[in-house]
């Protein structure tokens, strides 16, 4: 039976150490029995590049830490090969004024790229960006050109082909491994009392989520709310 596997990108991490619930990582990763990687371009996002800011120091510690602590281990099979053609395909399929755009980072492609070559791998990822470049090629556009104000052409061929790599590989973002928290009963220390307090708590933990980077809506986050209070 093949181990279950997942892949982190820098975005969750980030997000979870910063609204204070990365300590939530340990028991998600005993209950889900399987490993939690990151690659060299993720921990170069998560420690390598932060410990030469003062401001994010202390963050990169907390990593670094976990890491000590086995929740996250280093995954040195990444292939590099594909990793080079998955991203090439990826900022070469939009054009801003005649001018190729860079719309993936290494630590993302890494982590698909090495879900893809393992087994039973999913990715933890909580930038908009990828999720898009799979799912829809006319939701990406548009938010490029909201993003930079100005239009943006697509390479239908190459986004076609980059997405079809990643049919079968599952993204989940901070804020679902957030609720999966929630719902194993992790955050129940934390509830107020008051009458409506599993309200109060999901309130906050899933909009500390979105204001610490996950790229998820207000409306998604109604949504997932009312799902977890049936």
């Amino acid at each position: 039976m093949n181990e279950k596997i997942l892949f982190f990108d820098a975005g969750p991490v980030i997000t979870l150490v910063m609204a204070r619930l990365a300590w939530i990582l340990p028991e998600l990763k005993k209950r889900f029995g399987g490993k939690f990687y990151i690659t060299p371009a993720v921990k170069y996002e998560l420690v390598d590049r932060p410990l030469t800011v003062r401001r994010f120091e202390f963050e990169a510690l907390e990593v670094m830490k976990m890491i000590r602590d086995g929740i996250f281990e280093m995954y040195e099979k990444v292939p590099n090969t594909k990793v080079s053609v998955l991203k090439k395909l990826a900022n070469s399929a939009f054009t801003m004024q005649n001018r190729t755009m860079d719309v993936l980072q290494a630590g993302e492609v890494e982590s698909v790229a090495s879900a893809l070559q393992e087994k039973n791998a999913g990715v933890v990822m909580d930038e908009r960006t990828l999720r898009l470049l799979i799912e829809s090629n006319k939701d990406m556009k548009s938010l490029l050109e909201r993003r930079f104000k100005k239009d943006v052409s697509v390479n239908l061929t190459k986004m076609n082909e980059f997405s079809q790599n990643f049919k079968n590989v599952p993204i989940i973002r901070s804020i679902e491994l957030v609720s999966v928290a929630y719902n194993l009963g992790l955050l129940d220390s934390y509830l107020p009392k008051r009458r409506d307090a599993k309200s109060t708590l999901l309130d906050a933990v899933l909009w500390a989520t979105k204001f610490n980077g996950c790229a998820v809506t207000e409306h998604e986050i109604e949504e997932i709310k009312q799902f977890l209070l049936k």
